[in-house]
């Protein structure tokens, strides 16, 4: 082997150790998945249903697709802190994907929801788990483009206040 070739392959076999360690660009949050796409979004909510009557929590029911920018907004507004924590004493949340031909898109004529009017749609229960409301008419989709504060104060006016629990 020549000495320039030897050289290359010895600086190949001691980087690879350094690139293995490195392993794959961790997948950034704008790309990973909001909703399950392999869920059955009925199981979904019946198991979200029982954890919310166990734990005397309302549930929550999103319903959008990974591919949706609102819907993204609505989940980054949710699940950063200290919203995340206020949020989960009140609700049981259930994520379910309704981009065409997922098994939860049937569930949209369940609750009145035309998937024209844009996505995320919700879902709150009252505390007997009955619907109490339902967001129809893209007014999640319209929150979303305004920002997370815009979402999280639309929700926070959803909240129980503690003496009422």
């Amino acid at each position: 082997m020549r000495p320039t070739l030897r050289f290359a392959a010895a600086a190949l076999l001691a980087a690879a150790p350094l690139v293995a360690l490195a392993g794959p660009p961790a997948p950034s949050s704008e790309t990973l998945p909001i909703y399950d796409s392999t869920s059955v979004g009925a199981l979904a909510i019946e198991a979200a249903s029982k954890a919310a009557a166990d734990s005397g929590r309302r549930l929550f029911v999103n319903f959008g697709t990974n591919d949706c920018a609102p819907c993204r907004v609505v989940n980054d507004a949710i699940f950063e802190e200290p919203f995340l924590t206020a949020f989960l004493a009140q609700f049981i949340p259930v994520f379910v994907d309704v981009a065409p031909g997922a098994s939860g898109r049937d569930l949209l004529a369940r609750y009145g929801i035309d998937a024209g009017k844009g996505f995320p749609a919700i879902v709150l229960s009252d505390e007997m788990l009955r619907v109490a409301e339902t967001t129809k008419e893209g007014e999640m989709s319209a929150l979303g483009a305004k920002g997370k504060e815009a979402v999280r104060e639309w929700i926070l006016k959803r909240f129980q206040k503690t003496a009422d629990r």
